[in-house]
């Protein structure tokens, strides 16, 4: 699959696209960068679904990227903050509520997928919205 940005894309629809080929993950995006297999303050998590990637990043320019299952979660996250100043990060499903992927960056989105897929048939108590971070 190949991810088309510019400037003028309104961040929603990039998210629709990413979650259409990979339901079980999302790609969010926040307003600092984070440091390798670090987690992003959620202060700077970017919320308004209608804002467009040009308002996100100075440096956005058009062009793609290609995402395929193989392709491991920090390389995704890489091409977005080097080709395009967008601070990105992959979030997974686990049973209902949505994980940040930093302690798993070295999966591929197929393994991150098989995770999602496998935490469906998982029941889980009541869990504090907030707490998004991974915890393997």
């Amino acid at each position: 699959m190949q991810l088309e940005l510019s400037p003028e894309k309104i961040l929603g629809v990039l998210q629709s696209e990413f979650a259409e080929a990979f339901p079980g993950l999302k790609i969010v995006f926040f307003s600092k960068p984070h440091g390798e297999h670090k987690g992003s303050a959620a202060k700077f998590l970017i919320q308004d679904k209608d804002v467009t990637l040009g308002q996100l990043s100075k440096e956005m320019k058009s062009g793609s990227i290609q995402v395929f299952p193989e392709l491991v979660v920090w390389q995704l996250e890489k091409q977005f903050e080097d080709g395009f100043g967008l601070h990105m990060q992959v979030f997974r499903k686990s049973g209902r509520t949505w994980l940040e992927t930093s302690v798993s960056d070295n999966l591929t989105l197929a393994e991150q997928q098989a995770k999602a897929a496998a935490s469906d048939s998982i029941h889980q108590e009541f869990v504090d919205p907030i707490d998004y971070r991974e915890q393997e």
